[in-house]
């Protein structure tokens, strides 16, 4: 299986004003493509990543303005985990979030890596994780944070399932690696692919998570291109799990899949990537389309708020 880490995550936000604030002045990323939900064109769908736009970096919002909050529980993507590279950045971002009034949790070690919680203003459970060997990302220059404290890509997932083996087994069909023993006993477990990770936590409360704002709608993990992704498809249709079939979103193509606990998770290309519409030096400044909903722009522009 050619699965080679995490593609992004996808959450949902009410404010998308404050969202952008946070993710851009708060934790200095980029917003690399400010586009629509193809699939309802009347709301945002806004990427942020590093400065490239580089696959695995970003986390994705869907602006949905008439959203409840959500209610948690299990069967639910419960933590995004961004990478910092050093224990002096997480002290940084520790620092910086108290000044900032960010809520946020003591640093811990947790699954064999030095770790922080905490979450933005509208409780999307975040974390940042210490990685010093990742380099496959180009941190952006554009906010006060020092290069050597930015935060680098998304390092892994957590996902919270009422049983653990059964998503264990989900992720290895898929190509992932089990970090360290397990057991039918095991509640806590690292699946790998790769240089990043997904984190399973197993609690079997009967309260299962209700979607809404400040919850994360999917997580994608990535292939090369479609001929990888095809492989992807077919093995999945094997083993006879409910897909989407290769959907092509113009900036990659993707299958989703409806897994354990009935969370979805997404399998992505790298490629064409976010440079395919726009310059490199430009991206995120427009409201770019794909080209199947360009001759409804005046339209759609009607509902959209301008973010700058």
């Amino acid at each position: 299986m050619s699965v080679k880490g995490l593609h992004h995550v996808s959450a949902i936000t009410k404010e998308v004003l404050d969202n952008h604030d946070f993710y851009t002045k708060i934790l200095g990323l980029r917003l690399v493509k400010k586009t629509v939900n193809q699939d309802e064109p009347s709301m945002y769908h806004l990427f942020y990543a590093d400065y490239k736009g580089t696959p695995g970096t970003d986390i994705t919002f869907f602006e949905i303005g008439r959203s409840s909050k959500y209610q948690p529980g299990t069967n639910s993507i419960s933590r995004t985990v961004f990478r910092v590279p050093s224990l002096e950045s997480l002290e940084y971002f520790k620092e910086r979030f108290q000044k900032k009034g960010v809520y946020t949790e003591g640093i811990i070690e947790r699954f064999g890596y030095t770790y922080m919680n905490f979450s933005d203003y509208e409780n999307h459970r975040l974390a940042l994780i210490v990685d010093p060997d990742y380099d496959e990302s180009e941190p952006f220059a554009g906010t006060d944070i020092p290069q050597e404290f930015s935060i680098t890509g998304i390092k892994a997932v957590e996902v919270t399932v009422q049983y653990l083996k059964p998503m264990i087994l989900f992720l290895e069909m898929l190509g992932g690696k089990v970090a360290g023993e397990w057991d039918d006993e095991t509640v806590e477990a690292e699946v790998k692919f790769g240089e990043d990770s997904v984190f399973i936590i197993e609690n079997r409360t009967s309260q299962i998570e209700k979607e809404g704002f400040g919850s994360v709608h999917h997580f994608a993990l990535r292939v090369s291109d479609e001929a990888a992704l095809e492989k992807v498809l077919e093995t999945v249709n094997a083993e006879k799990w409910r897909n989407s079939g290769i959907v092509d979103r113009f900036y990659f193509k993707a299958i989703y899949i409806k897994a354990v606990g009935d969370i979805t998770v997404e399998i992505s290309t790298e490629d064409p990537g976010f440079t395919v519409d726009e310059r490199l030096e430009a991206l995120g400044e427009s409201l770019s389309l794909p080209p199947d909903l360009e001759k409804d722009r005046d339209f759609i522009e009607l509902y959209m708020i301008p973010i700058n």
